[in-house]
């Protein structure tokens, strides 16, 4: 199982209705407005990269509201739990 964030800023006024789509997308096991220099944080889990790639470019990208994201995935094993 492979892990990953995406990072986001989304556009004023949107941030609510934001998660709450983003909540829907499966694989999205977590989603959060945050503050700092993001607006919110998903978490996404899926069996390899390439297919948390495709969930990222795909569904998550092309949700309305978003100005920037950006996806990074977690390195090392030792750490994902």
């Amino acid at each position: 199982m492979e892990t990953g964030y995406v990072v986001l800023n989304v556009s004023p006024g949107m941030k609510k209705e934001f998660i709450e789509k983003a909540k829907m997308i499966d694989k999205v096991k977590e989603a959060h407005i945050v503050i700092g220099i993001y607006d919110a944080i998903l978490k996404i889990e899926a069996d390899t990269i390439a297919e948390m790639e495709r969930i990222y470019l795909n569904r998550i990208d092309k949700l309305p509201g978003i100005n920037n994201s950006r996806l990074h995935f977690v390195a090392c094993p030792r750490t994902r739990k």
